[in-house]
This record gives structure tokens, C-alpha cells and sequence, in this order.
């Protein structure tokens, strides 16, 4: 969708919801002006929002928890963006809401943002570049992981269950009745296996993303 949309078509809608009034007649004057777009402000606490063609999602200011509820409100047929985010809430958000389709970091300059809401109403998708390669690497290894899981032995998931829930090699070793060198020497090879390079990472990986049957942290 080029930035110029024609008079004659019906004008997309953009809802903003936001609790800054003055941001709020930011978008609806330069969308209006720019891209002949209508845009409806609402507030978090709105309900029933009407027709829309792309909801954005004002971060500033706003808890991570309270953005994700706020999006769990929506389903997935309209297209959602958040703006004025910060990039690590912005990974944490799309962590758990993978159906977020554009990103608009708090710097964003007028023409990032009129070309990237002009992208989505056309039905693409808008990220930054560093947190595209950020999403493209996790997704690389957890493919990875998937593939990795059918080599673990049984022990070494329990193992690994047992890490991921915080206990120490010899906390892991006392509940399993082996020696903490043979614990040791079995997160060495599990971390070999699935490529993560330390326990943190394995367990992380382990709670967001793998489903280890009775072993599941």
C-alpha cells in the first residue's frame, strides 16, 4: 500500500489505543493528513472496540503484564502493532504474543512509521531489523532443541528437568543418588546435544519452548 492512498477508496481505519491524549492527536492528525486514514482513539479500558483495520497498541508508559492482557483481549483476524516500546519489552511481548505483527520502537522516526503502518493495512508484517534477527535466531535454535530432544536419554531430561527447576548439581545428585561428578559430566553432554552453551540457557529453553513428557519442569 503506497503512502498516498486514494480519496476515492474507502479510507482504512486505524485504532490507537492509548492513555496520552496528545500522542493520540499526533496519530490521528499526521495518519489523516498523510496517509488519509481514519483513526479512532480508545483507552486500555475500552471495550468493544468497532471495526478496525489495524489496532496499535501505545506502550509508553504501560507494565509489560498489562499490555499482554490487554492483547489477549484480541484475536488474531486484525492485524495488531505496539508503538512506542522499548526493544526488550517489545521481545517480551512477542515472546509470548507471536501473532503481533509490527513493532514501532519509541524513536521511530514519522516516515519509519507511516511506511511501516502502511505496509501492515497492506498486509505485511513490520519489525525491526535487530529483533527480526533476534526472533529468526531463537527460532533457529529451538528448531535445533526439537531435533536434539529424541537424542537425550531419559536421564539426561531429568537431569535437565531438575536443572531447569534451580537446583545445584549436588542438590540434582542427593535426590537421584548419584555423585555430583556424574552429574556434572551429564549436563556437559546434554548441553553438547541440544547446543546451549550453559544451564541458564538450557533451562530457559527448557520452560518456553520443550515438552518433556512426565519431566516437564
Amino acid at each position: 500500500m503506497d503512502a498516498d492512498l486514494t480519496r476515492d477508496a474507502p479510507s482504512p481505519t486505524v485504532t490507537l489505543l492509548t492513555g496520552n491524549e496528545l500522542l493520540g492527536l499526533f496519530f490521528r492528525h499526521f495518519l489523516g493528513e498523510q496517509a488519509h486514514l481514519e483513526v479512532a482513539l480508545a483507552n486500555f479500558h475500552q471495550r468493544g472496540i468497532s471495526h478496525s483495520d489495524l489496532i496499535l497498541v501505545d506502550a509508553g508508559h504501560a507494565q509489560t503484564e498489562e499490555l499482554s492482557d490487554l492483547i489477549d483481549q484480541f484475536d488474531e483476524q486484525t492485524p495488531l502493532a505496539l508503538v512506542n516500546i522499548v526493544p526488550e519489552q517489545a521481545e517480551q511481548l512477542l515472546e509470548k504474543h507471536p501473532g503481533i505483527r509490527g513493532v514501532f520502537y519509541s524513536n521511530a522516526t514519522r516516515e519509519h512509521l507511516l511506511k511501516g503502518i502502511c505496509t501492515l493495512l497492506a498486509g505485511g508484517d513490520w519489525l525491526p531489523r535487530m529483533l527480526m534477527e533476534r526472533l529468526l535466531g531463537q527460532l533457529r535454535r529451538m528448531r535445533h532443541l526439537a531435533e536434539s530432544k529424541a537424542t537425550l536419554t531419559l536421564r539426561e531430561r531429568e537431569i535437565l528437568t531438575l536443572a531447569g527447576k534451580g537446583l545445584s548439581n549436588a542438590e540434582i545428585a542427593d535426590q537421584l543418588g548419584l555423585s555430583p561428578h556424574t552429574i556434572k559430566s551429564h549436563i556437559h553432554n546434554l548441553l553438547r546435544k541440544i547446543g546451549a552453551s550453559n544451564r541458564a540457557e538450557a533451562a530457559y529453553l527448557l520452560r518456553s519452548r520443550l515438552d518433556w513428557g512426565e519431566y516437564r519442569a
